[in-house]
């Protein structure tokens, strides 16, 4: 891996971490939520901790819109919101959805990406963890991928083998592509050239192929 990717990835992996920690540390209570804002999102919450789902979101949400003295009518709704992209999220990702992948999905169905897409991604990848393939989706989305074929593309690197390594270098690639001017989905297609022959699929499939194609040699 080239030293800036690494970093890069690095990067990537201890701010989830980060995040992850700081939402645990601000969200064990109503802490920081005046009593009407508490209030309003406490049915939520209370719901969201039975499902199990992580609550450190659903409070970081409301105290987001708190700072920016939205109405809490308002911000309930926010947070109703995000609670049911997490259940989505959730639900899609089962059994064993970790607090960053349902994080990260509920910003992905946020940006458009449906349920289907999540668990096309749970099958592809197995136990692997999905937070920065799912990351990386809503990225490519955010550059202007298209989502039915961020997702598509998505699904088949992670069916190819793909890791945590292959999707950050694909959106960082495909980010300095579209800042120098080039288009989002021409991008793709020339980052994903570059990519695929070299993932454990591609080469296990090239293998058989190429084996099959040979001729015998006589007994």
């Amino acid at each position: 891996m080239r030293a800036d990717l690494f970093m890069r990835w690095m990067r990537w992996t201890l701010s989830v971490a980060v995040l992850a920690a700081a939402r645990a540390a601000s969200g064990q209570a109503s802490q920081g939520l005046d009593s009407a804002t508490a209030a309003a999102i406490a049915p939520i919450v209370e719901r969201a901790r039975a499902e199990k789902l992580p609550v450190t979101a659903l409070y970081a949400k409301a105290r987001e819109g708190q700072v920016q003295r939205v109405p809490v009518a308002r911000i309930e709704a926010a947070v109703r919101t995000l609670a049911d992209r997490m259940r989505t999220a959730n639900e899609a990702l089962a059994p064993d959805a970790s607090e960053q992948e349902l994080h990260a999905a509920a910003d992905a169905i946020k940006s458009g990406v449906g349920p289907e897409t999540l668990r096309a991604m749970r099958q592809a990848g197995g136990d692997g963890s999905l937070a920065v393939p799912i990351g990386v989706l809503t990225q490519l989305i955010a550059r202007g991928v298209p989502v039915e074929r961020a997702s598509m593309e998505v699904v088949s690197l992670l069916k190819k083998g793909a890791v945590a390594r292959n999707f950050i270098a694909l959106e960082e690639s495909v980010r300095q592509d579209v800042l120098a001017g080039r288009r989002p989905d021409e991008s793709l297609d020339l980052r994903l050239k570059g990519i695929v022959p070299n993932l454990p699929q591609s080469a296990t499939t090239d293998a058989t192929g190429l084996n099959a194609s040979s001729p015998r040699r006589p007994r």
